[in-house]
């Protein structure tokens, strides 16, 4: 192969690089993917009260994590502007409140530039770093993949990373008959802003999840 056909190809894969990168950044800037669940028959709107479940989905230990608290503070204001009241689990309320999140991970890339699939991480949470979160910090929640997941691999020199998604699960639930009754589900391409600003990516997912609730704010 001459110097000029050498330089074509290297250029090819210059612009393919590029536009597997401009791709990903594109994703991390777009909002949450919102999929949505209502039981049959659910009547949201006549219920008054909620609270939270006595173990969410955040914790993993014996102690409330900081995701659960940022959950709960979020998930309080857009229950309580559909009307509803937060009391205590003991006071009976209508509707119960849990979260559950998950981190998944996959490998893609390759020439040409296309999917090079790997396994898929185990629900680690939004985990990161906090320190009263357990192993992977962050709650179990928002987990290992914020710290050791993300990121492009051996980068975009061999056309190969890493995208790394995290899931965030809503579920309320009908005390009386112990069932779900809605769930809202947020899915997120991890980016290094919501590694750097977790409280605001949490903030925004719950947003854009009650944004899909079936009783609107009053």
């Amino acid at each position: 192969m001459d110097a000029r056909a050498v330089m074509r190809v290297t250029r090819v894969i210059g612009l393919l690089a590029a536009a597997g990168a401009t791709l990903m950044l594109a994703a991390c800037a777009t909002g949450p993917v919102i999929r949505t669940r209502m039981a049959l028959g659910a009547n949201l709107a006549s219920a008054r009260t909620f609270a939270y479940v006595a173990h969410p989905g955040t914790d993993h230990g014996p102690y409330k994590s900081l995701t659960t608290q940022l959950l709960e503070q979020d998930v309080m204001g857009e229950m309580e502007s559909r009307g509803y009241t937060l009391v205590s689990a003991n006071a009976h309320p209508d509707l119960l409140v849990d979260f559950r999140v998950s981190v998944h991970s996959r490998v893609e890339g390759g020439y040409p530039m296309g999917p090079y699939w790997g396994a898929w991480g185990g629900p680690w949470g939004w985990g990161g770093w906090g320190d009263d979160d357990g192993p992977w910090g962050w709650g179990g929640g928002w987990g290992g993949g914020w710290g050791g997941g993300w990121g492009w691999g051996g980068g975009f020199y061999n056309g190969v990373y890493t995208v790394t998604k995290s899931a965030l699960t809503i579920s309320v639930i009908d005390r009386a008959d112990r069932a779900v009754v809605w769930s809202g589900t947020a899915t997120s391409t991890l980016s290094h802003s919501m590694m750097s600003h977790p409280g605001h990516s949490i903030e925004r997912s719950v947003q854009e999840i009650f944004a899909h609730y079936p009783v609107p704010p009053r």
